[in-house]
């Protein structure tokens, strides 16, 4: 009898405690629901500013500004801030209708059309941008900050020549306001869209065991920027086993749609100490998550000797970081069957900063500097490092080391050191 009692009463004070607790949490939410209602506009406004910005609190900053225009609906800054936070949740036409609110009551409102702006911009509407950077500079033709945005728009949309124009005539115009900025944005402008790029390298490669004489490297590049994609023409001068040669070759990298570009390449040389040819096609796709890929063949021949290559490569950018995997199999040669390559890049702005290191093994078929006679190392390793910057706008020096580790006859092994450098001028 007294174990079934104290069961009933174990039993009741379970229910009596989910009660309780269930009570404290509707009061709880009660008084913190009444909580905001008392608070004004501009209380609501700076609790809702001091939410951290993340994805999950994305709603509740939502609410907090929602319920902060149910008591000022005309308050521009809320509603502002209120578009961004759906851009940043990707309730786009949800943003747009808070801007186009703001814009309605305030037309002279220069940060709604930037908000408004970022919004199409970052979500790859650049015509759409660009007509809301136009709509603002009617109102105030000399506002700096959507000037610089009517640039990046137009520079998106690949008019380069008028994102320059409407830059150069703003400083012209205004020598004495905000030059700094702008100035420097059309600096950055100009950098970014030179036509031309030559390019002067050289290398020189010691060998400890496998052959006596280094091997020294030397190439001229003239690089075009088109509206179809890049073309370079390139002489390449060679001093190997006390051989003097000459290759010639031109390639390119033309754009195929969106998301989707291709490399065709080809060179000659009469030269015992260059491939007679040498061709390549790859095809490079950007992928979703920054992800991209690389599929080709190159073609390679020594005379007699002919060799078809297949490329596959798998890229990924993070933060300022690109990592690479590229493999390059040859189902018939064994020297080139299994070449691998990992490599790693922290830019420190453009594709011209940036400092690198690379690891292997086998030699890839697009090292012109060693691929020579198609009679390869049975195996050898590699390890490199390469440095890239700007001495001064438009001109980078850039170094670059690399060390072979090779089996050059069965059992047979020695080291190879690489030493670069080149200089690259745009204009």
């Amino acid at each position: 009898m007294l174990i079934e009692l104290t069961s009933d009463m174990k039993k009741a004070m379970i229910r009596f405690l989910s009660i309780t607790l269930s009570l404290q949490i509707l009061f709880t939410g009660y008084v913190l629901a009444q909580d905001l209602t008392n608070l004004t506009s501009d209380e609501l406004f700076t609790q809702a500013r001091n939410i951290p910005k993340e994805k999950a609190n994305y709603p509740k900053i939502i609410s907090t500004l929602k319920l902060a225009l149910d008591k000022s609906p005309d308050y521009a800054d809320i509603r502002l801030f209120l578009g961004r936070v759906y851009t940043w949740n990707d309730n786009l036409d949800s943003a747009r209708f808070q801007f186009n609110q703001v814009i309605a009551k305030e037309p002279k409102n220069m940060e709604a059309y930037s908000a408004i702006f970022d919004t199409e911009y970052w979500n790859g509407n650049y015509s759409r941008a660009l007509d809301h950077a136009n709509q603002g500079l009617l109102q105030d033709p000399n506002s700096s900050e959507l000037l610089i945005k009517k640039a990046k728009a137009l520079n998106a949309l690949k008019d380069n020549k008028q994102a320059l124009a409407v830059l150069k005539d703003y400083n012209k115009e205004n020598p004495t306001q905000d030059q700094d900025t702008v100035k420097s944005y059309y600096d950055l402008l100009r950098k970014q869209n030179t036509k031309n790029l030559i390019d002067l390298s050289y290398e020189y490669v010691h060998f400890d065991k496998r052959f006596d004489d280094p091997w020294h490297y030397t190439s001229i590049d003239y690089t075009r920027n088109t509206s179809l994609g890049s073309v370079t023409g390139r002489l390449i001068y060679s001093n190997r086993f006390r051989t003097d040669g000459l290759q010639g070759e031109v390639e390119a990298y033309p754009s195929i749609t969106k998301g989707i570009y291709a490399y065709v390449g080809a060179a000659y040389s009469r030269s015992s100490i260059f491939p007679r040819f040498r061709g390549g096609v790859s095809l490079y796709y950007s992928l979703p998550k920054s992800f991209d890929a690389e599929t080709g063949f190159r073609y390679l021949d020594f005379n007699p000797s002919k060799t078809y290559i297949y490329v596959l490569a798998l890229g990924k950018y993070t933060g300022n970081w690109y990592f690479n995997l590229k493999t390059y199999i040859s189902p018939d040669v064994d020297v080139f069957s299994h070449s691998y390559t990992f490599s790693a890049r922290y830019y420190f702005s453009d594709r011209f900063n940036f400092i690198g290191a690379q690891i292997g093994a086998g030699i890839s078929p697009d090292d012109r500097a060693r691929n020579i006679i198609g009679e390869g190392n049975l195996n050898s390793y590699k390890f490199g490092l390469n440095y890239s910057r700007d001495l001064f706008s438009n001109f980078t020096v850039a170094a670059t080391g690399l060390w072979f580790y090779e089996e050059y006859r069965t059992n047979e092994w020695g080291n190879q050191i690489g030493l670069g450098i080149s200089l690259i001028r745009r204009f």
